[in-house]
């Protein structure tokens, strides 16, 4: 490092050790750390070389570029140091002065770079970009799978594109679909205009317009249940992937909902409220008496690392509940931990996803998760480990269900046979259960 910048990191630090003073290393941030079990130098670590003034070991530190910034380590400090705020500038000054190379940095620096030229991250560029780079993914299966997924998706834009240009959809009708869509592009199906509807803003994101299915998933679960998501044609990225190099631009009146705890995080950074639709669309159903359906009797429960754990998990809940279908819990955190997206990318499997993974096969439940990338990333889990687990994102799992049909009159001359009773079939109520925690586990 030449003399200039290593002055300037090393008085960066200095200012930096001030704020860090009160820290007696007691490891509550570590601990509380979705990726705790996987760092090499977690943030007690790097607090601690902070407070040593080593900008050498800092500068070489790839931990901080693995960090999510979900801010547990913060919330957890019983000395209020700002830890989350340390990882954050450590990783700055290494982006000034050089540092650590690593994937995880390599996966911001492409997502700085594509978010200069697009509104949103390209996934097959994406991934394209990161193999130039030395970055091979871990599962060679599930990124040919995605990458087939975003070819799709990329087409059927493309076809609409020239269906709306051309006027071909005049010429051949058989190109739309009932409600006028070009045909094979995913849009909010089943949308109403009554006065039933409630049209709220809708901020979809970067991955999941790149899934023709779970978009078309997402906007029909809402449909059914009443509710119109409202998207900006020029909503972008939320600027997560890059770290905020690139900070989101989106604007909306009110609260905007969400399908991804990355951009809950990365909207927030610009002041943008934030709501997730599935706690909307939960809290609907509750409130207008309907109920929802479910792709099996029982679930284990996935929030990811940035989503705020209790609420979130409650949230699942309150969604089984009006399901009628089992939640399995483990410890709070195993359903919390990270799923191997560090820097944006699959890295492999984490000491969480394999626990969490082994748990949902002892359960004998599929994982039911409220975030598409974390869907992906455990299936890849699940696929390397040859676990036989299924992985939904929320709205494959859940859907409104279809109201009963109004059962027939009974026929006044059929008489009822003396003595019978009258027996009405209702909906079972299951209890969740929880799994006993082991004494050696000490991350919770």
């Amino acid at each position: 490092m030449p003399a200039v910048s290593e002055n300037t990191v090393r008085a960066s630090l200095e200012r930096l050790a001030g704020d860090c003073l009160q820290c007696y290393q007691c490891g509550q941030c570590t601990a509380a750390c979705p990726s705790g079990w996987d760092f090499d130098e977690g943030p007690r670590r790097v607090v601690r070389l902070v407070l040593a003034g080593d900008a050498a070991e800092l500068m070489d530190n790839e931990d901080v570029w693995r960090c999510n910034e979900c801010g547990n380590c913060t919330a957890a400090c019983p000395m209020e140091v700002d830890t989350r705020a340390v990882m954050t500038t450590v990783r700055e000054l290494q982006r000034e002065h050089g540092g650590a190379s690593c994937p995880e940095r390599r996966a911001v620096d492409v997502a700085h770079r594509q978010l200069g030229r697009r509104a949103r991250i390209d996934n097959i560029a994406f991934g394209a970009a990161m193999v130039s780079r030395g970055a091979v993914p871990r599962d060679l299966v599930g990124s040919a799978v995605q990458g087939a997924t975003s070819a799709r998706s990329l087409l059927a834009r493309v076809r609409a594109q020239v269906v709306e240009m051309t006027g071909a959809d005049r010429r051949w009708p058989q190109l739309t679909q009932e409600d006028g869509r070009p045909a094979g592009v995913a849009g909010p199906a089943g949308l109403t205009t009554d006065e039933q509807t409630e049209a709220q803003p809708f901020f979809a994101g970067c991955a999941l317009p790149q899934d023709l299915e779970a978009y078309r998933l997402t906007h029909k679960v809402a449909a059914d249940l009443g509710l119109a998501l409202a998207e900006q044609a020029s909503a972008g990225c939320c600027g997560h992937p890059a770290r905020g190099t690139r900070p989101a631009t989106y604007k909306a009146d009110g609260a905007a909902l969400t399908v991804c705890p990355a951009c809950d995080a990365g909207l927030r950074e610009v002041g943008q409220q934030t709501r997730p639709l599935w706690d909307a669309l939960t809290e609907k159903a509750r409130r207008d008496g309907a109920s929802l359906a479910a792709a099996a009797p029982a679930l284990v429960p996935y929030v990811g690392c940035l989503g705020e754990r209790g609420a979130a998990l409650t949230a699942l809940a309150d969604a089984a509940e009006l399901a009628g279908v089992e939640v399995r819990r483990s410890y709070p955190s195993l359903h919390a931990s990270c799923c191997g997206a560090l820097g944006g990318m699959f890295r492999g499997q984490t000491t969480g996803t394999r626990r969490l993974l082994d748990f949902a096969a002892a359960a004998q439940a599929p994982i039911v998760t409220t975030c598409l990338l974390c869907r992906d990333n455990l299936r890849s889990g699940a696929r390397l480990s040859r676990l036989p687990v299924s992985v939904y994102y929320w709205p494959e799992f859940f859907s409104a269900a279809k109201p009963a049909a109004p059962s027939p009159s009974p026929d006044p001359r059929k008489a009822r046979p003396a003595g019978a009773a009258s027996v009405a079939a209702g909906p079972v109520t299951a209890v969740a259960t929880s799994a006993p925690v082991s004494k050696d586990d000490t991350h919770e």
